[in-house]
């Protein structure tokens, strides 16, 4: 790590970036004096009493933040075609430059929160060492990259002592609840993928391989399975690193150089446009040479007899290097490649569109949908090169009409199940609220509407895998200061806890709402304007198929404390009386089918198109 100093004099620094309240009281410890000025984006520290810690992307107004939101769509798309045009560049190398290009925009806003006295005047990075989840160590922003050549700028390590992080988990949760959700095809599915995979590979005629799964591939997969095809996992060959060729690395930089500097120079200041623009070619070259190793890695498919024939079947195939290494593969030796949706969020989502160059269509020739919308939207994407077919939702979703057969001694009339997942160095931005504004909104909830009300309130908490900052949120706190709410923080999906509860709240066009709307329960939907909104069509729908609150609204919180002081048996009543609206609107945006029979079309359809043919 470049300019990391453990032996800093702390006292000459009245200017540093910290994002963790534990390493700021450690510094302050080693000598750093309590005026100097903390820039941060955490929201712990931004609820913090300290009036010398500010928010470092105050600069940045929601005006601000709309457009350059809204434009990440195009730009990706431009610099797709710019990729598409040089000789000998394949389609899914561009899509890695594309994707490289939307994902640069989350070191791109943070760049432009920087000033020219950052360049020149000394400057104090605290950089955190601890646990980040499954994809290891996200909580820094890279000040020291953007800074590198100020001299007078320096990093200073910290680990963390608070550093428990835990992942998703199914503990707590019966084994009869979880075998009732996964469905017996799910029983089949383990044994027979153990089964089949120690068979001779010419026994059979057909064969799905799969890297991956999700719920729609273990249905489709049984329902072949059960129709003599074998289903085998498949795993990478072990290799070490690979370098791309320079030659092509350097035509990709020319030809896209125009956009990417124009890009860069809209939002941060002239003096570090060229810094930028050199981390951006790093990335496009860290993301080339993953794409390269993966590729060799599953170079071994492509020498495989073509007998028995061959159908991969993939879960995110199109959103990250591996996918779109074994896509490349399998399309380059003749294997068809399908995948399958795996949650309700583009055919709903206003800004959804910012991801559209990680659609699984776009690498795919079928691609498997729950819904005419979700079709319509990804066959619309400038980067789709397959065909999308309408299969109906997983059955795992249609089984939440029957959660309330689940008791539980914990029971609590309303539940709100929080969507808030903080995008730290992480997540994308679908909207334009920061992650301390996303903080306040969840405060205000709390304080102006559930903790009011004479009901019992469950906070349900995101069960977030991949750390985004150190300490805990701020808004659990305040969920706890509350007399009728409690916290639920545990790492359990939502489907297995849905019985608990009579009333349903969330907010966000995520997928989380679909297995809530497929519990049959009354839900309470909240729209955030500023993240992850409502498209037109959804908000029309949701409109008089749910309850739906809009915090745009005059008196929102009002209206909804209003709405939710109810008696539990009305609200209940006026859900009934929305069953008709709410069937269009599932069949819309959710399901066309409710009969559970997703993964038995899905493989009839890989039947017919591919191996009898």
């Amino acid at each position: 790590m470049e300019n990391i100093d453990q032996e800093i004099n702390f006292s000459q620094y009245n200017n540093v970036f910290c994002d963790s309240l534990e390493a700021l009281e450690w510094a302050y410890k080693q000598g750093l004096s309590r005026n100097t000025l903390i820039r941060t984006s955490s929201p712990a520290m931004l609820w913090h009493k300290n009036m010398n810690i500010q928010h470092v992307e105050e600069r940045w107004s929601t005006h601000e933040m709309k457009i350059f939101q809204t434009t990440i769509q195009g730009f990706s798309e431009n610099v797709y075609d710019q990729v598409m045009s040089i000789n000998g560049t394949t389609h899914e190398e561009s899509l890695c430059i594309a994707q490289t290009a939307v994902s640069f925009h989350k070191l791109l806003f943070k760049a432009a929160c920087l000033t020219e006295a950052d360049l020149i005047e000394p400057r104090l990075f605290i950089r955190l060492d601890g646990k980040g989840g499954p994809g290891g160590n996200n909580m820094n922003t890279p000040w020291d990259k953007l800074l590198i050549n100020n001299s007078k700028f320096k990093t200073i390590n910290y680990t963390l002592k608070n550093d428990k992080w835990d992942t998703l988990t199914t503990a707590g949760v019966s084994l009869w609840n979880r075998i009732y959700i996964g469905g017996i095809e799910t029983l089949i599915y383990r044994l027979l993928i153990k089964l089949m995979d120690k068979f001779p590979i010419n026994l059979f005629n057909k064969q799905i391989i799969m890297p991956n799964e999700n719920e729609l591939i273990i249905e489709t997969s049984t329902a072949l399975a059960l129709n003599r095809t074998q289903i085998r996992r498949i795993r990478p060959n072990k290799i070490k690193t690979i370098s791309t060729d320079m030659t092509k690395l350097l035509s990709i930089r020319r030809n896209i150089r125009p956009f990417i500097r124009q890009r860069i120079s809209d939002w941060v200041m002239t003096t570090l446009v060229s810094q930028c623009e050199e981390m951006f070619f790093n990335y496009i070259e860290d993301k080339l040479n993953s794409f390269l190793k993966f590729r060799t890695q599953w170079q071994y498919l492509s020498s495989e007899s073509k007998k028995p024939k061959k159908v991969l079947l993939i879960n995110a195939a199109g959103n990250n290097a591996n996918g779109l290494a074994i896509s490349s593969i399998c399309r380059e030796a003749g294997i068809p490649v399908v995948s399958t949706q795996h949650g309700v969020t583009a055919e709903i989502c206003a800004t959804h569109g910012e991801g559209s160059s990680g659609y699984e269509i776009n690498v795919s020739d079928f691609f498997f949908v729950f819904n005419e919308q979700s079709k319509k939207i990804t066959e619309s994407s400038h980067f789709s090169t397959g065909k999308a077919t309408v299969v109906g939702i997983p059955a795992r979703h249609l089984r939440m009409r029957d959660v309330s057969f689940f008791k539980s001694k914990n029971k609590f009339s309303i539940v709100y199940v929080s969507t808030n997942l903080y995008r730290g160095n992480l997540g994308g931005f679908y909207g334009c609220q920061t992650d301390y504004g996303r903080s306040i909104n969840e405060k205000l909830l709390i304080t102006n509407v559930f903790g009011r009300l004479s009901h019992k309130v469950l906070y349900k908490t995101y069960p977030e895998d991949n750390r985004r900052y150190a300490d805990e949120d701020p808004v659990n706190g305040k969920v706890r200061a509350q007399k009728n709410m409690v916290l639920f923080n545990h790492k359990v999906d939502m489907r297995y806890l849905l019985g608990r509860h009579r009333v349903l709240i969330t907010s966000g066009a995520t997928s989380t709402v679909s297995w809530l709307i497929m519990s049959g329960k009354p839900v309470v939907f909240i729209n955030w304007h500023g993240d992850h909104p409502l498209s037109k069509d959804a908000h029309a729908s949701f409109s008089r198929g749910l309850f739906l609150f809009d915090d745009s609204d005059h008196n929102f919180h009002k209206k909804l404390y209003n709405f939710l002081s109810l008696p539990i048996g009305e609200i209940e009543r006026l859900w009934k009386q929305k069953k008709n609206d709410r069937k269009n609107m599932i069949n819309q945006f959710f399901t066309s089918s409710t009969d559970k029979s997703s993964g038995k079309m899905s493989a009839r359809i890989i039947q017919n198109s591919f191996f009898d043919s």
